[in-house]
Parts: structure tokens; sequence; C-alpha cells
């Protein structure tokens, strides 16, 4: 694929210009929005909607685990997505409705500016309807100015050409942070931002093996098992928080703890997650509440995964069904994780 070559005078969009959208993008936007996205940039491939920890840390009432386990202020943490119809995979569990797809061949993209200038004016517009609410009103100030970029909303970032001049615009130009999840099917450009590095780097893991894989993410891509080891591979080579997930869903990848030990021995990440499903939105077409692990099993799963590797529990957040297990290497105490410096060097 052709990509012009970016700087300051390149593809500026004038307001009032009208961009062609072809009709199958159209068609899921009107599905996107349906479900409460703001669809920004001029080519409308891009995609916010505020979180629900957002929403509930501007009312006082509770955070992300990203919170507790990394400091982010949930208030001030804008969602987002560069690519919301995009993905390698069509996994089970996603939260999202699926009918994600490869983007075509030519497909036009909107530049860094052009994203994120419109994605914080959404979210400015989307936090409007707080004040009339019982809104931390404070928080809802701070909130207007967001500090945190979750590049996670929906489909595969890695499939946006010019992620690693993204990330380098949230961090340098914006004085941002940003926390980008990736499937890890796309190691050439995991490669590539090796130079242009985020603050959380997350890589999720669906199986410990090519069956699993082909089971739980019906991916749009062939064999997609090596490139993610591929990509795992690639995790040592960064200086910034590196963070391996595993999103544990019964019936599918909920099995072989020790394996998956073997892949974090492998990738040697600072940090794990082990993650259980949660029946919500989309998934709820495809899964029941019996797919999801209790918090409990999540913490015996942790368990058995802290015996047979150099990382130890430290920290968990039960409504999430999430527990974080650290690298013993790193000898950091529960409450320094949260500091801004605890992945530094």
């Amino acid at each position: 694929m052709h990509l012009p070559v970016l700087d300051n005078d390149i593809q500026k969009t004038q307001p009032n210009v009208d961009i062609w959208v072809p009709k199958w993008l159209d068609a899921k936007i009107k599905r996107v929005e349906g479900a409460g996205y703001r669809v920004v940039g001029p080519r409308k491939h891009s995609a916010v909607k505020i979180c629900h920890y957002t929403k509930q840390d501007i009312r006082g009432e509770d955070v992300c685990y990203k919170c507790k386990f990394y400091g982010i202020t949930s208030s001030r943490c804008l969602q987002l997505t560069p690519i919301f119809y995009g993905c390698s995979f069509n996994c089970n569990f996603c939260w999202r409705n699926l009918g994600f797809i490869m983007p075509p061949e030519g497909f036009q993209w909107d530049t860094p500016d052009e994203i994120l200038d419109d994605a914080i004016r959404a979210q400015r517009e989307l936090l409007m309807g707080f004040w009339g609410s019982d809104a931390d009103k404070e928080k809802l100030a701070k909130a207007m100015e967001p500090k945190h970029v979750a590049i996670s909303l929906s489909g595969e970032p890695c499939l946006y050409p010019y992620l690693p001049e993204f990330i380098d615009n949230i961090i340098k130009k914006r004085d941002m942070t940003a926390y980008l999840v990736t499937n890890g099917a796309h190691p050439e450009m995991v490669k590539k931002l090796i130079g242009h590095q985020p603050t959380n780097l997350y890589i999720s893991v669906y199986g410990p093996d090519a069956e699993t894989y082909q089971k739980t993410c019906m991916p749009n891509v062939p064999n997609p098992f090596p490139k993610v080891m591929e990509s795992l591979s690639l995790m040592k080579h960064f200086a910034c928080r590196t963070v391996v997930r595993f999103t544990m869903t019964k019936d599918f990848n909920f099995k072989e703890p020790e394996a998956y030990s073997k892949i974090i021995s492998m990738a040697q990440p600072q940090c794990v997650e082990v993650k259980g499903y949660m029946n919500v939105g989309g998934a709820r077409a495809r899964l029941t509440a019996g797919n999801m692990p209790t918090h409990d099993e999540i913490i015996k799963f942790a368990e058995i995964i802290e015996k047979n590797t150099d990382y130890r529990i430290m920290n968990q957040k039960a409504n999430s069904r999430v527990v974080l297990l650290q690298r013993q290497d790193m000898n950091l105490k529960p409450e320094e994780v949260m500091s801004d410096d605890a992945f530094s060097g």
C-alpha cells in the first residue's frame, strides 16, 4: 500500500470540506454510533467512546483497574481507536459487535493530528452532559483536558499505518500518555514501535497454541499464533512499561496455565494481567455468563503461573476479575506500582 510521507503541509483537511466515505464504511458507522461511539476524523475510520470507568470516576463511584495497577486517572482517560472497523481477529469474547474486516487495498487514512484534534473535541462534547448530573465538578473540569489516551476502544490499532507517528504525537506533541493494546498479530508494526514507544505496551494473548487461537479468535489472517509469538519476543526491546494480558474464557482458552507460563518466560514483560472474560456488550450474543471464570478461579490460575515463573502476584481487582503479576527482579512494593516512574529504566 502506498502511503504519503507525513509532514506539516500534507493532508491538511480544510473545515467544511466533504470527504467521500464508502458505503460499506457508512453502514459500519451507523452501527457503532448506535452503540454510543463518536466517529471522528474526516475519513471516518476512527472513534471515541466515554469509558464506563471514566463516568464512574467522574461520579466518585469507582475507577478502572488500570488506575489501581498503573496510576491512570480514569476521569482523564480518552478511549479511542484509529480503526474502529478493522481487526485481524473476531474474538468470541470481544465485547464489541463483531464483523471486523481487514482494511481494503488503497484505503485513505487520516493523519494523527486529524484524528487526535477531533477525538479530544468529541470527548469534551460527550462529557458536557455530565455538568447537569451528580458529577464531581472538579473532576469533570479536569476531564475536559484528557491526560491519558487508551488506544483500545475497538479494532486492531497496528493496522493503522501511521501508528508510530500517532504515538509520538500523543506523547511528544501533546504531553499525554499513550496506552496501546494490540493483539500482537502484526509484528512488523510492533518492531517499528521500538523507535516510537508508547507509555504502556499491552500485548493480549488469547491461547497457548495455534489451535486455541483458531477456535477463540476466528482470525481474519492465516495462522496468527507464530506472529503473536514474534511480537512477544520483541517486548524485551522496549523500555516502556510492558504488559502481557491473558483474557480467559471458559470452554475456549481457560486452560493449561503451565503453557501460558512458558509464553511469559519467553516474552519477559514487566507485568502480566490474568483477566476473566466479562459477559457484556456484543459478547452476550455469542457467549453466556457460564463462560466467565470467577475471580477466585482467576486467582488460582495466576497462582499456578506464579509457581512456574519468576513473577509474583502484586494486586487484584475483584469486580474486574483481574490479577496483576510483576516480574520479581523489579522488586517493587505494591504501593509503588502506581508511581509515575515505577517502570522506568
